[in-house]
């Protein structure tokens, strides 16, 4: 607990001295944050679209490979689906 209030007491003569000598700090201080803050945002961004760009892409080819492993299936994900009807057969247990 001591070393806490030697710390703040500290804290606190440092930052009263800080601001008698230069009175804009706290100004300083709002614009390095806020240019700090919109870079981060910025970088965050760019690391966002690339992530969705390289899912998206690794989503194609899963799809790709598993219509490639499937027999007897389209190369179209939208194709029509034949259902079948009251005549059909039903299908083989496995």
């Amino acid at each position: 607990m001591g070393k806490f209030l030697l710390g703040l007491i500290i804290g606190v003569i440092v930052g009263v001295v800080a601001i008698a000598s230069n009175p804009e700090l706290p100004e300083e201080v709002r614009a390095g944050l806020s240019d700090a803050t919109a870079l981060v945002m910025r970088g965050t961004e760019r690391v966002a679209d690339a992530v969705g760009d390289v899912a998206g892409e690794a989503a194609d080819e899963v799809g790709e490979a598993a219509r490639e492993a499937q027999p007897g299936t389209t190369a179209e994900p939208d194709a029509a689906v034949e259902q079948p009807t009251a005549e059909d057969p039903p299908p083989p247990a496995r």
